[in-house]
């Protein structure tokens, strides 16, 4: 099942704006990477990465409470 909505903690909004990270660009990321997404092993369950169009790589970690759901935990950019 697709992922259909996004939960963003206090934690990954306050990182994504404080970074200036499209919030669509990493909900995009965590949609379509999700089949080919990495364990995470540290507050999250799972880890994609994806490449802004200014040429940032940046990292989401995420859970998933239910099957249409994913809940961002962090994000952060990375040269």
């Amino acid at each position: 099942m697709p992922i259909e909505r996004f939960i963003w903690t206090t934690h990954a909004e306050e990182r994504r704006t404080g970074r200036l990270l499209d919030r669509s660009a990493l909900e995009r990321a965590v949609r379509d990477g999700h089949p080919e997404r990495r364990i995470n092993r540290g507050k999250a369950d799972w880890r994609v990465d994806g490449l802004l169009p200014d040429g940032r790589h940046f990292a989401v970690v995420y859970d998933r409470p239910d099957r249409s759901t994913a809940r961002i935990v962090s994000v952060w950019d990375y040269p």
